[in-house]
């Protein structure tokens, strides 16, 4: 499992979700979860939204946020629907 330096930048983490294997995990803070995403009722969705765009499940831990890298889709596929009405 990979961390961040602290107080990494949202490029640097982008490029290191864009960089991980299929199943490799990186984890980062509570902390900077809420410094980059927010601490209202948006960053849940914001999170999830980023995650997938960069072909990541993101997972909320007690203190910390895992991305695990999703298996690479063949061109075509459409991705697993997301959230209460899946």
């Amino acid at each position: 499992m990979s961390k961040l330096r602290a107080k990494f930048t949202l490029p640097e983490l982008q490029e290191q979700l864009d960089n991980l294997a299929e199943g490799a995990l990186l984890q980062i803070s509570g902390w900077d979860y809420e410094r980059l995403f927010g601490i209202n009722d948006v960053p849940a969705t914001r999170l999830r939204n980023f995650a997938t765009s960069h072909a990541c499940v993101a997972s909320h831990g007690d203190k910390a946020i895992l991305f695990r890298k999703e298996h690479a889709r063949r061109q075509g596929d459409e991705p697993a629907p997301v959230g209460p009405e899946a």
